[in-house]
């Protein structure tokens, strides 16, 4: 078990690095851009907080684990910093993530009832409040949280229980608390989204074959995309989420060789999904492309 657990962390490491070179890269190119143009679009400026947020995020992992090998002793107060700011940038993360999946939503669908014309008028204007919502929103699920880990530790929970039951129902309380609180609505956002654009894809087809036109536009190019983006998304998102619950911090007592796969779900999770938004993202690509056939 000793060599899985090195070869585990070896994956994990190296996947780590690869994320926080790939979150840089973005960062640069986009930077570069709004430096040039003198202007961001709505999905760009989404996209350059993402990065930097995820190279933050990756950044502390790569500390903690070189606190890890060089300290013999593991900080109670290390540990306690590194999983506070872990957790606010995971849940600021996840919340610009369904904030990018809710614009390309409203901008791509081609829905005509007035709430869905009014956010398409609108939304691009209010991109830098829904970034500080977003980041507001993040700090308040935190304390949340941190509240809800506190309510078995209150007297009317303490008095007459029984130890072993009470460590049980500790852990389950704090991990159905913390699910709820950062991953339910996210979630439900996300399936919302993705279910819209679907919908609109299938009307868009069908509309396409009623007037006897190409299938193949701009529109179903855009629709195809950012559902492609969406539906991997979850797909990497729904086990990074169970993954990071029961493992940072372990909330329930599992088993060891759960332990390693969540820990290879949450290692995996934020470099593939940055390595999707490059690869559906068009001067992401073609800089990344340049880059690796050592273009100019």
């Amino acid at each position: 078990m000793l060599i899985a657990w090195s070869i585990v962390f070896g994956i994990t490491f190296l996947l780590n690095f690869v994320g926080l070179l790939v979150n840089l890269f973005m960062t640069v190119v986009i930077y570069k851009t709004w430096v040039r143009a003198q202007r961001l679009s709505s999905s760009d400026k989404i996209l350059l907080t993402l990065s930097i947020t995820r190279s933050l995020m990756l950044a502390l992992f790569l500390l903690n684990t070189w606190h890890t090998l060089s300290n013999a002793e593991k900080s109670v107060y290390f540990f306690t910093v590194f999983l506070l700011c872990w957790r606010f940038l995971d849940c600021f993360s996840l919340w610009l993530v369904t904030l990018l999946n809710g614009l390309y939503c409203v901008k791509i669908t081609n829905f005509r009832c007035s709430a869905f014309l009014l956010l398409r008028r609108n939304i691009s204007r209010k991109i830098t409040r829904l970034l500080l919502g977003c980041l507001l929103i993040s700090a308040v699920t935190l304390l949340l949280c941190f509240v809800a880990r506190l309510i078995p530790h209150f007297p009317e929970f303490v008095t007459g229980r029984n130890d072993t039951f009470f460590a049980f129902r500790k852990r389950i309380w704090a991990f159905a608390a913390s699910f709820v609180l950062s991953s339910l609505l996210q979630f439900i956002l996300n399936v919302t989204f993705a279910s819209l654009l679907i919908h609109s894809l299938r009307r868009h087809l069908q509309r396409m074959q009623r007037n006897s036109t190409s299938f193949w536009n701009p529109q179903t190019d855009a629709h195809i995309g950012a559902m492609r983006l969406m539906v991997c998304f979850l797909i990497l998102y729904i086990p990074y989420t169970v993954a990071t619950l029961l493992h940072i911090p372990s909330y329930l007592m599992v088993d060891l060789r759960i332990n390693i796969i969540c820990q290879m779900f949450v290692a995996t999770y934020l470099p593939g999904h940055s390595i999707l938004i490059i690869l559906t993202h068009l001067p992401l690509k073609t800089k990344a492309k340049k880059i690796l056939c050592f273009k100019k």
